[in-house]
């Protein structure tokens, strides 16, 4: 019995070890980065799912009216309006190191106003306040 249980601990460790040392996903989604390593995506369903809408440049969109997610096989909500219609985002920039810090806001109303979720570089987000009620974004570099 003494046996199995190293035999057993010792196959845990193993396995544990291989994950450990294994690099991690890449934090931003599906969103595709730019030439210069950057990109900002809104999708379409929550968890970075359905049709996205990517922009490859920071700065921001002061009113997404007009914008419409692509209708190029990237699922569900391709050819609806972005504005008001985004339920998650997520931000990568693989060019920059250190900017830990950097981020982007979806606002709730156009113009960069009222309240707003907050995209961190290097992650998604799952948009709360500004869920299919998203009229604006701007990026912010620290």
């Amino acid at each position: 019995m003494r046996k199995i249980l190293t035999l057993v601990g010792g196959l845990i460790l193993a396995t544990g070890s291989i994950f450990a040392f294994t690099a991690p996903a890449q934090a931003y989604g599906k969103c595709p980065q730019g030439s210069d390593g950057w990109a900002f995506c809104l999708y379409y369903n929550s968890n970075q799912q359905g049709a996205y809408y990517r922009w490859t440049s920071g700065g921001g969109v002061s009113d997404l009216a007009g914008l419409v997610f692509p209708n190029d096989g990237n699922g569900s909500g391709a050819g609806q309006a972005v504005k008001n219609n985004a339920a998650s985002a997520s931000y990568g920039s693989a060019s920059c190191s250190g900017c830990t810090n950097d981020y982007v806001r979806v606002f709730y109303n156009s113009g960069y106003l009222g309240n707003y979720d907050t995209v961190y570089v290097g992650t998604n987000k799952q948009l709360v306040k500004t869920y299919n009620e998203n009229a604006s974004w701007r990026s912010y570099f620290l």
